[in-house]
């Protein structure tokens, strides 16, 4: 490390609460932004974009697996898929070999969410104009060593 600072020395010092506070402050200022500027520039909400999003990464999918893959309720599934599928965005299908399984597919749409996506993507990177170039690298490293942590936990839950 080119900074003298020993690697093993740094991981051991626990972040101060203030750290804490700062970075939930800004989860939560993020959250509110990330709301109001997703219907802004992609025309949709986080949820329904995160829903689209899923369908256009991964394909059809059953509603429990979607719920699953987000993190919500299948109620809440149900009703994001409910509003996509009234503005045609998404359609509802009987599972081929299970009846009683329902899959949600894209109608279509998919050079719309791919828009929707790069519009939010290219908010989000106006929010890094006038910040330093080291400064967002060393803001890259450190969003990537934390997603590397959560990473374990989100596996484990499932299990």
């Amino acid at each position: 490390m080119a900074t003298g600072v020993n690697e093993r020395d740094v991981a051991r010092v626990p972040a101060s609460p203030e750290l804490a506070d700062a970075t939930m402050q800004f989860v939560l200022a993020f959250d509110g932004w990330m709301r109001k500027a997703s219907t802004k520039s992609a025309g949709e909400s986080v949820a329904r974009l995160r829903l689209l999003y899923e369908l256009h990464c991964n394909g059809p999918q059953r509603m429990t697996d979607l719920a699953d893959g987000l993190g919500v309720t299948p109620r809440n599934v149900t009703a994001l898929v409910d509003a996509l599928e009234a503005d045609e965005m998404v359609r509802r299908s009987a599972h081929p070999t299970d009846r009683r399984v329902t899959v949600v597919e894209i109608t279509g749409g998919s050079t719309s969410v791919e828009q929707q996506m790069e519009a939010l993507r290219a908010a989000i990177a106006d929010l890094f104009e006038g910040v330093a170039e080291k400064d967002r690298a060393a803001f890259e490293r450190v969003l990537s060593t934390i997603e590397a942590k959560l990473e374990p936990a989100d596996q484990s839950a499932g299990a």
